[in-house]
């Protein structure tokens, strides 16, 4: 209760907790809190505590722990099902799917919302105005003119020319790079310096890629962690991009995907490989929560 003694506006403030009726708002929001937590960690925990479980267990209990499980045990269950899986190609596959992704995202998006920013050259209003109408095109309009121009790249027009990107993580790089809306993210950060860091820079000798990389990024630097942390995290995820472009070169999304139509594969160990693919993410989202929740407000932050 000792939160509220500063407080001053919200739904709930100090003078409301002395009252019976804010206590009473107050305890109903905390268990309405707390029944949608444990709701939505359900399904998590049922994954987690399925993956130690017997394979025949999982279909014949309704129980969610585990009967017999000991630490022993459950090293050993984990053990066995990574050799099983081999999910060691796919989990380096998506790690450098994922680094690509941020290279491509950070310079080539960033590098776009300074030029719209700072630099302005010549029809860059139109330009903006393009980037911000392909935002609100369906991606699946896309989708078969993205998979010709991989398929006969750069000469998407002519089937006897160009190079087949297929099999490559080089359409989910430039895909990565081509995202409008980390451009205006990036933009609207830039907007927010002044100008004279800029013409600063120029006047000590430095180029436009200088005063990018030696000024507009560090003094960016929120926007940077935010982008990265999103780019990282959806590259892990995704699906259905590489389920279109890849076959050899195959990521954990895909793996896991082809591992449910494998009936060597049993369902605690496929709820394993679910728990394995899962945890880099978590432990992005642990270590960057703040960064995460409070990156919905750098759109908004203005100079």
């Amino acid at each position: 209760m000792n939160r509220f003694d500063s407080k001053n506006t919200g739904i709930l403030r100090a003078s409301d907790m002395k009252t019976v009726k804010g206590k009473l708002v107050y305890a109903f929001i905390i268990v309405i809190l707390t029944i949608t937590a444990i709701i939505s960690m359900l399904p998590t925990a049922w994954t987690i505590l399925s993956a130690f479980k017997d394979s025949s267990e999982i279909y014949s209990s309704f129980s969610i722990f585990p009967r017999n499980v000991s630490f022993a045990e459950a090293l050993k269950r984990i053990s066995e099902s990574w050799k099983l899986l081999d999910l060691t190609k796919g989990f380096a596959n998506t790690v450098i799917l994922s680094i690509g992704d941020l290279v491509c995202k950070v310079i080539v998006c960033g590098f776009g919302g300074y030029v719209l920013s700072k630099l302005k050259p010549r029809g860059s209003k139109l330009v903006f105005t393009l980037v911000v109408w392909t935002m609100m095109m369906p991606g699946q309009i896309r989708m078969v003119p993205n998979y010709i121009s991989y398929l006969h790249f750069p000469f998407a027009a002519d089937i006897n020319m160009g190079v087949s990107l297929l099999d490559t993580f080089w359409p989910m790089w430039l895909g990565a790079g081509a995202d409008t809306f980390a451009v205006l993210l990036f933009k609207n950060a830039f907007d927010a310096l002044s100008q004279s860091y800029v013409e600063a820079a120029k006047l000590d000798g430095c180029g436009d890629y200088g005063v990018f990389f030696r000024i507009m990024l560090p003094l960016s630097l929120p926007t940077v962690i935010y982008v990265s942390i999103i780019t990282l995290s959806s590259a892990w995820s995704e699906f259905f991009t590489p389920l279109l472009v890849l076959d050899k070169n195959v990521i954990i999304p895909l793996q896991l995907y082809r591992l449910k139509s494998n009936l060597s594969i049993k369902q605690n160990t496929y709820f394993m490989a679910l728990v394995f693919a899962s945890i880099p993410q978590f432990v992005i989202f642990v270590l960057f929560q703040k960064h995460i929740m409070g990156g919905v407000n750098i759109g908004g932050v203005k100079g």
